[in-house]
């Protein structure tokens, strides 16, 4: 057969989205039956509440209402078929479907970096870029969250690439699939109107290169009627944007306030004292790109704006090609700049613009004619997200953390943990039941508040007095230690806890560790570490969990002394 042959360019195209479709759709249901990822939750959450009789209103304003009906609607459609005959959706069919449509979006963003790509590039450096984007974890991982990020990436390239289309063919068809897309990205996250900027840029400038006044006006037409059109695909299918709009308005208002720090809340703590753009560089895009990625993507990001540049000091004639470029460029600078400032840098606000970094790492290569060179590079770029997708292929770290729990920690021993996780451990799936003494294991370690440990004195009491009772600490991830020992000098009770915990003078002794990338080498341990990044690219899927058992018994009195911070 003509198609399954490699010199077939589609072949090639099927071969690389299959491969996306395998890092993306396996593992799509780590955690289940439990549900780690807050956002999904309240998504979810949302989703069991939606039904005819109450007009399908979600309740909850803090995205839009896309992704919840598609959600819900697949679900039911899977129900009809299933001959299932419950009405309603559970939180985790509705948690599946989430992340199904996450993963097929993913897919969808891989497809639109090989057509962007192709505007630039022959086919085969096209395809080299579409490859990356398919291994870049950062994409992998919002293809496994059943959250909004995998929709606006798929939708902000999509409007970028018909935004291309309009420049070179200002059609109705071009603008009315800018329209389409720009809408549902709206229709999921009001705030996805920042990807407007393709669009704005595309008829500012040809509306100034046309000198015909019918083609002007074409153009002013086209695009009003594209406005008018998303405007009317938001509001069908986000209605609650406009019939709750009170609501709409305040979850908007507050979590502007939230991400501009003008709140106080506990998990926004990681990003008190740090430094717009350098906090991304460092703390974000390393892990999401792999080094390999964000390295060569971000020299290739130079590299074109040191072609463009170089043309306009020139003052040479800049060609379509060229123009094109510098709306691929404004519209990323536009979004990374409209983000990074924020109070709140969560690697999600980065996500929609993870997938352009393959399209400037192939940039160099096609200027060079590097063909050769691309390949080997883009096997060992690869690898990152190869050994990142290691957490969707094994059994989720906090089952196996349950499990050596269960076997090795005796029932009734009290054990001291953290707050703030949204499900505790030890946590075991039904196929653990028929452990020896499974239903007879009892286990409920405490979740102290060391958010406020330093605000309120009568936590430290308690703490001191459960270091005197408890057998065992649990940390079930870096979510606390790692933000407030860094933040002594704002919280030095939650610190210093930390650093007596983790200097052994508690009087605990660290027995186990699981992590998602367990392994022999130490130097490729410390590779394969990312607990240095942002706190959500790890404690949701893939964090690391740390037992402490009592080697040493101290008193309260001793606590207390070891407490006094000079």
């Amino acid at each position: 057969m003509k198609f399954f042959n490699l010199k077939n360019l589609n072949f090639k195209i099927f071969l690389i989205l299959f491969l996306a479709a395998v890092f993306r759709f396996i593992g799509l249901a780590w955690g289940f039956p439990f549900h780690f990822h807050p956002d999904e939750w309240n998504m979810a959450a949302a989703i069991t509440r939606l039904s005819f009789e109450n007009k399908f209103n979600p309740q909850f304003f803090a995205y839009g209402q896309f992704p919840l009906y598609l959600s819900y609607f697949s679900a039911q459609i899977y129900k009809t078929i299933s001959l299932v005959k419950a009405s309603s959706v559970t939180t985790q069919e509705a948690i599946f479907f989430l992340r199904f449509w996450s993963a097929l979006f993913g897919i969808g963003s891989v497809y639109f970096v090989y057509l962007i790509s192709r505007q630039f590039f022959s086919a085969n450096y096209a395809l080299f870029a579409a490859l990356l984007a398919a291994f870049t974890p950062g994409l992998i991982q919002i293809s496994h969250f059943g959250t909004t990020e995998s929709i606006l990436s798929f939708c902000f390239l999509s409007v970028v690439y018909y935004s291309i289309k309009i420049f070179k063919k200002p059609s109705f068809k071009n603008y009315f699939l800018s329209a389409v897309f720009l809408g549902i990205a709206l229709a999921s996250k009001i705030t996805a109107l920042v990807f407007i900027t393709p669009l704005f840029l595309t008829n500012i400038i040809l509306f100034a290169r046309k000198n015909d006044l019918k083609q002007k006006l074409t153009i002013v037409f086209f695009s009003a009627s594209s406005f008018v059109l998303t405007l009317i695909l938001t509001l069908l299918t986000s209605p609650y944007l406009l019939l709750k709009k009170n609501e709409s308005l305040g979850t908007l208002i507050y979590e502007k306030q939230v991400a501009a720090g003008e709140i106080p809340v506990f998990y926004t703590r990681q990003f008190f004292n740090t430094t717009p753009i350098f906090f991304q560089l460092e703390k974000i895009f390393p892990y999401a790109l792999g080094w390999p990625i964000f390295i060569l993507g971000s020299l290739g990001l130079f590299f074109i704006l040191a072609f463009l540049i170089k043309k306009l000091i020139k003052k040479q004639a800049l060609a379509i090609y060229h123009w094109l470029f510098i709306v691929i460029l404004v519209s990323f600078l536009t979004y990374f700049f409209s983000q990074a400032f924020l109070f709140t840098k969560w690697t999600r606000f980065m996500a929609p613009i993870f997938a352009f970094f393959p399209i400037f790492f192939v940039f160099p290569f096609n200027y060079f004619k590097s063909l050769k060179y691309l390949k080997y590079t883009v096997i060992l770029s690869a690898l990152p997200g190869v050994i990142f997708s290691l957490i969707y292929f094994h059994q989720d770290v906090r089952f196996r953390a349950s499990l050596w729990i269960v076997k090795n920690i005796p029932s009734g021993s009290k054990v001291l943990s953290e707050t703030g996780n949204v499900v505790d451990i030890p946590i075991l799936p039904p196929n653990y039941s028929n452990l020896p003494d499974y239903f007879n294991y009892l286990l409920n370690p405490i979740s102290f508040d060391f958010y406020h440990l330093d605000e309120d004195p009568q936590l430290f009491t308690q703490l001191i007095n459960f270091l005197e009772n408890s057998d065992y600490i649990f940390i079930p991830s870096r979510r606390i230690f790692k933000n407030h020992q860094r933040l002594a000098d704002k919280f030095p009770l939650t610190a210093k806890y930390y650093d007596l915990l983790f200097s052994g003078k508690l009087g605990f002794e660290e027995i186990k560790k699981f992590s998602s990338f367990d392994c022999s080498f130490s130097s490729i341990c410390s590779l394969l570490n990312d607990e240095q990044a942002e706190e959500t690219w790890s404690v949701f899927d893939h964090p690391v969990v740390r037992i402490y058992k009592k080697t040493v018994k101290l008193t309260v009195d001793d606590y207390e002394k070891l407490f006094k911070i000079q």
